[in-house]
């Protein structure tokens, strides 16, 4: 069917509305970050005359700058490595324990089915500031605020259902036959499920991992309250003391650029992420998991 010229110029137009909103921004904060330090402190914010990435050698531990930054750059690279320490685990764990309570979801009928599917789903609606307090209290009786482990377990605690379900549709919309036939030609319940089931599953796993990594990479408000300034703060909350709206050191135009830097080192990881897992998420096919038929 042939587009009308007012179709395809609403198209056009809606397709360069989509690009700027997403791109400049980017640009803006990039720019931000490369204009040499020299005219930052002069106030002079203009499109650089040469490219300097003297601020992002200060997060990576490259150059120090603690007579500039004051000590905030190194505090970004440090929650840089401390995010990913605690993002992968969580990552890991979380789809490990997806995949096999999706799996029994999806898979399998048997009794309060609906009741545990509405319990997992409470938890994951619950606002993040009514169980705050809790786990804080929690957590320090276990002596485990400020730490990696106590930040990770809090996360998975919020990842597994929100991964369950993801697990859960698709299980559910795979087609149970081949894991029969498998089972009819001698392969037991587990060796059928790691060597016919999890391959066919692997798309869906491989969003279940991104979207776990993305959650814990982004988090802000348990990383500010169990590590917030201590040795083990994560990549949010070092990124909140450099917000432009608060004091920063020196002038209020050098927080601005190391800010602009850090944002930009810290979208890396899960930009490539996003990319590489966007095929896979799209074609996540979630199904009915309480009325699908199981073995």
């Amino acid at each position: 069917m042939m587009k009308s010229g007012g179709q395809r110029t609403a198209l056009v137009l809606g397709i360069v509305f989509t690009v700027l909103w997403t791109f400049v921004p980017l640009l803006v904060m990039f720019w931000a970050s490369i204009i040499p330090l020299s005219d930052v402190i002069a106030g002079l914010i203009h499109w650089p005359s040469e490219i300097t990435f003297a601020t992002y050698r200060a997060i990576l531990g490259i150059e120090s700058m603690n007579e500039i930054f004051g000590g905030q750059a190194e505090a970004i690279g440090r929650g840089f490595v401390n995010s990913l320490i605690v993002a992968l685990p969580v990552a890991a764990i979380g789809t490990a324990l997806a995949v096999v309570g999706g799996y029994a979801f999806g898979r399998y009928r048997f009794p309060f089915k609906s009741t545990l599917l509405f319990i997992l789903l409470s938890i994951r609606v619950l606002p993040p500031v009514a169980i705050l307090i809790p786990y804080f209290v929690l957590l320090s009786a276990l002596h485990l605020v400020g730490t990696h482990v106590g930040l990770i377990i809090t996360y998975l605690t919020a990842v597994v259902p929100l991964l369950t379900w993801v697990m859960m549709g698709y299980f559910a919309s795979l087609p149970v036959e081949i894991e029969r036939a498998a089972r009819i030609d001698g392969c037991g319940r587990l060796k059928a499920l790691w060597h016919v089931t999890i391959p066919m599953a692997a798309p869906g796993i491989a969003a279940g991992f991104i979207i776990a990594f993305l959650t814990a990479w982004s988090e802000l408000l348990f990383a500010l309250i169990l590590t917030g300034g201590t040795a083990t703060q994560t990549l949010a909350p070092a990124l909140l003391a450099l917000s432009p709206t608060m004091p920063s050191t020196g002038t209020a135009n050098l927080g601005l650029t190391l800010f602009a830097a850090a944002s930009m080192l810290s979208a890396i990881p899960p930009l490539i992420l996003a990319i590489l897992a966007q095929r896979w998420i799209t074609r996540l096919n979630v199904a009915d998991p309480v009325t699908t038929q199981g073995d």
